[in-house]
């Protein structure tokens, strides 16, 4: 699933996740740090990966995705400049074992 990119500069791979927090939601969040495009990418507690951001602004890399305490908030970084994101969803709620929105 997170092999080498061979066309890192599609939207179509993932490679290189190097950090990782498990979601409230279900699931986890990866960092990407592999080779072109970098990534929060998303994956289901099936195992389907999703993309969730896209670093628009150079070439650095995604890290340290982590929820609020309320799991209402996913903040991660852009490592150079040293931005940091607070996003707010929407989020899917799970209710007994079953996702909804």
């Amino acid at each position: 699933m997170f092999g080498v990119d061979p066309d890192p500069e599609q939207d179509t791979n993932y490679d290189g996740p190097d950090n990782i927090t498990v979601s409230p939601y279900g699931g986890v969040i990866l960092a990407e740090d592999g080779e072109g495009l970098s990534h929060l990418v998303g994956v289901t507690d099936k195992g389907a990966p999703y993309p969730m951001a896209r670093n628009e602004l150079n070439d650095s890399e995604f890290t340290g995705p982590t929820f609020s305490d309320d799991g209402r908030i996913l903040f991660a970084n852009i490592q150079t400049p040293g931005y940091v994101f607070a996003i707010t969803g929407p989020w899917t709620q799970k209710h007994n074992g079953h996702g909804h929105h």
